[in-house]
């Protein structure tokens, strides 16, 4: 997403068995099992922040 000042990355959650997304407006995911999970709650995050600076 060009211009979006949210970036998220999959990081390993505390425990190290389970990960959440991270964005670098500071928000964080549940913990999930997935990453393609824990990548699809931070695109949601994303198109979310995004609908409110419209």
């Amino acid at each position: 997403m060009f211009g979006s000042r949210h970036h998220v990355s999959i990081w390993p959650a505390r425990g190290g068995r389970k990960v959440q997304f991270r964005c670098s407006c500071g928000a964080r995911g549940w913990e999930t099992d997935s990453s393609a999970r824990a990548r699809q709650m931070g695109n949601d995050h994303i198109a979310k922040a995004n609908a409110k600076r419209k």
